[in-house]
């Protein structure tokens, strides 16, 4: 999500030592002869001149948005966020502008318009002295902080609101049945000049880009706000041009942003007026303004500061967040097979006068078990005498898709509730409800149909080309009528005949290995393709203690990313470790065997946050691994899958498959060869789908590119390609998008970095 911002120009002011003036930089396309103005300030004098704890605030940005994302995705629907809209304008604003409180907690739609609405401080200050006459100013506040606040807060907002619920989803059920019962209520029209309802959108579209681990670490946080300080440097020097951040330090100046008192103090004193922030500029075509602006911060910034500008995890990742891209949900109304766990049930609001109590759980006509209760020493029981046979029936039904955990949930299990309804005539009085505890595990037994690969054009306009152009590392070799290696497999369940669609598509040229999984009716339900380090952090910017999360640190290492419309679902990482060729022996000296080596994996659950690691094959030479719910063997058809998420685990195995085929730095055999050195991958059904054989991205075609170039070329981790001494170092910010500057024809025409444009 780029941003535009300006600064108006202040003839002096100073911040403690800090000098402020005018001043432009060269025109770098004309001429490079001028001299590099001097920036006006230090690091240090910058540092001093911001007010708040920059990176404990950061991590709570990243957990707020985290928290967005994962447990709330209902915050980014349209009707959702206009109701939310109408309540913080009519409710909070007001409210907190009458009684300032920066520990009281809005309900959780609220603080996320709320927050958007600050990322536009100008437009913010302008709307709050509209609509309550001062500035409302907020702070992120802990997890602790929250949990011991809330009852308060819910407190304050039912005195200041008794007639609107502070729970939203209460609140947007009660606004839109009454906007159905009446045609006299006009729709609500928003205060604020500032189109919050636009920016929302474009703020899911951020919160992807720095959704990854690693932006949770300190030290990475911590070289984030060093190079959000240079950015502030560069825009005090050079205070009327258009300049871009990376994605590492738009972060903290978001953060910033969304303390709106304080980062209004620290923008006066450092630029004399507000720093401009506006998100709307996302075009990142060739000649935009996006990339044109990038253009003149990497040239400045290399000449100001010894780090480069492009920096690894801190670029933009290649694509919109998946939501935009298509992705559909799963259609599980018919499962056939698979298990469902109940450890509880718990049956509530009895019908009073109940001395005994019958369960009967059924799943459709079959009977599963009865449960039986003496509710007579229980207080929820009147004491009576009747004669008079009395029994009361309820009943209620539970759907299956009821329980099955949301899509991308961390959960085991899901609570449900079931109303009991009374089906007497006679008794038309009671109901009662039952909470059931329960998890689903589907029992998938698929047979791979392997397709043929074919050589196929690609054509713009094109469902293929905007996930190929999504997926690509080298998106400039993605042109019309670029040839492309596609081949079309089926799954399916033989007992029931499900079926999923699994296309693999790879372009050496491009750098693509991309895998996409479709449902019934080409439903699109997730992807997977390859990433490189503009999305990966090496383990040098990590803490010691979190060498765990995912980066790339070796040109051998590659990864591959599991998506779905929610989000990210997991990161495969792989490294082919005791490879040895055979060197045969003389009357000199003896020969050595060689060795095949084996394949090392680490999965990393993004949901879980948990990480598995593998060895293929195997100690015992086994080509059998397991994942997750699912397992799989190389050297196989079959697929055995227990989640409900088989379009992840199943874009996870052949991830894995292509990992083996792309780290596999033994040399490629043909189908007809009989010999049995080395792995057998050119028999193997698993491999063949995934694309042995054909021209793919491997360690081996980087490395004959590299040798071909006369040592030009330096093969960086993960197909990140860079060209040597074509470019300087804080140029590379193009190669963040397209993984070949050399192919840029001109560094800055790739929009590698940051979404939030820039300012100026």
């Amino acid at each position: 999500m780029p941003l535009a911002v300006n600064a108006a120009p202040c003839a002096s002011t100073s911040v403690g030592s800090i000098p402020v003036s005018n001043s432009n930089p060269p025109d770098y396309a004309v001429s490079t002869s001028r001299v590099m103005p001097t920036l006006k300030s230090t690091q240090e004098q910058m540092r001093k001149s911001i007010s708040i704890d920059l990176l404990t605030a950061c991590q709570r940005e990243v957990n707020f948005l985290r928290m967005i994302d994962r447990k709330a995705p209902v915050l980014y629907e349209k009707s959702v966020v206009e109701n939310a809209i109408r309540r913080y304008e009519t409710c909070w604003l007001p409210a907190q502008a009458a009684k300032p409180d920066l520990n009281n907690i809005p309900p959780l739609d609220v603080h996320w318009v709320w927050h958007t609405h600050m990322l536009s401080p100008v437009h913010y200050q302008k709307d709050c002295k509209a609509i309550c006459g001062s500035v409302v100013d907020h702070k992120l506040l802990s997890s602790d902080e929250i949990q011991q606040r809330y009852e308060q807060s819910v407190s304050n907002w039912n005195d200041f609101c008794p007639d609107e619920p502070y729970d939203f989803l209460n609140s947007t059920i009660m606004n839109s049945s009454l906007s159905d019962a009446s045609t006299n209520n006009p729709p609500y029209v928003q205060k604020s000049s500032y189109d919050i309802a636009s920016a929302v959108q474009r703020q899911r579209n951020f919160n992807y880009q720095v959704s990854l681990p690693h932006f949770t670490a300190p030290r990475f946080l911590k070289d984030a706000i060093d190079r959000y300080l240079n950015f502030l440097l560069l825009k005090q020097t050079y205070s009327d041009q258009f300049l871009t951040p990376c994605y590492d330090f738009d972060l903290v100046w978001h953060t910033h942003q969304v303390h709106p008192l304080s980062y209004e103090r620290d923008c006066i004193a450092i630029f004399g007026s507000l720093l401009k922030h506006d998100d709307s500029v996302n075009d990142r075509s060739k000649n935009s303004k996006l990339l044109k602006g990038e253009s003149i911060t990497k040239k400045a910034w290399s000449n100001h500061f010894k780090e480069g500008f492009w920096r690894r995890g801190c670029m933009y990742r290649g694509h919109v967040a998946p939501a935009f891209l298509g992705f559909e949900s799963q259609d599980n109304r018919n499962i056939s097979y698979g298990h469902i766990h109940i450890p509880s049930i718990s049956l509530k609001e009895i019908p009073v006068q109940r001395e005994q109590l019958r369960l009967k759980l059924s799943y459709g006509s079959k009977k599963i078990t009865t449960f039986n209760a003496d509710l007579w020493d229980k207080q929820v029981t009147r004491s009576s005498f009747s004669l008079k046979k009395d029994i009361v029936k309820l009943q209620g039904k539970l759907m299956l898709e009821q329980l099955l955990p949301p899509m991308n949930s961390k959960l085991s299990q899901s609570i449900i509730q079931v109303y009991l309804e009374n089906t007497s005539v006679d008794h038309p009085m009671g109901r009662a409800r039952v909470n059931v505890t329960a998890s689903i595990s589907l029992n998938r037994e698929l047979e791979l149909i392997a397709g043929d690969y074919v050589e196929q054009p690609l054509q713009p306009d094109t469902r293929l080309w905007t996930l190929c152009q999504s997926a690509a590392l080298n998106r400039t070799a993605l042109q019309p009528g670029a040839m492309a290696f596609v081949a079309t497999h089926t799954l399916v369940d033989v007992r029931d005949g499900a079926k999923y669609i699994v296309q693999i598509v790879h372009s050496a040229p491009m750098l693509l290995s991309m895998i996409l999984v479709y449902g019934t009716e080409q439903r699109l339900l997730c992807m997977s393709h390859l990433i490189g380090a503009d999305s990966l952090p090496s383990k040098e910017q990590l803490d010691s203690n979190l060498q765990f999360l995912p980066h790339l640190s070796s040109p051998e290492e590659r990864v591959f990313i599991v998506l779905n419309k929610d989000g990210d679902f997991a990161i495969l990482k792989a490294r082919w470790n005791g490879f040895s060729r055979k060197v045969s022996g003389d009357k000199t000296r003896k020969g050595k065997p060689g060795s095949p080596g084996a394949l090392n994996v680490e999965l990393f659950n993004l949901l879980r946050n948990t990480v598995q690691k593998l060895q293929l094959p195997g100690p015992d030479g086994s080509t059998l691994f397991l994942i997750g719910d699912a397992q799989a063997r190389l050297n196989g058809r079959r697929m055995h899958c227990r989640s409900t998420q088989t379009a992840e685990h199943i874009a996870s195995i052949f991830a894995i498959g292509t990992l083996f085929i792309l780290c596999n730095p033994d040399k490629v055999r043909a189908r007809q060869d009989a010999s049995q050195v080395g792995h057998q991958c050119q028999k193997w059904p698993m491999t063949l789908a995934c694309g042995y054989g054909r021209p793919v991205p491997s360690n081996r075609f980087l490395a004959n590119r590299q040798e071909s170039a006369g040592g030009l070329i330096d093969v960086a981790p993960a197909i990140l390609v860079m060209c040597g001494g074509l470019c300087d170092s804080s140029a590379c910010g193009a190669c963040g998008s397209c993984g070949a500057c050399g192919a840029c024809s001109a560094c800055g025409g790739c929009g590698g970095c940051g979404g939030c444009g820039g300012c100026g």
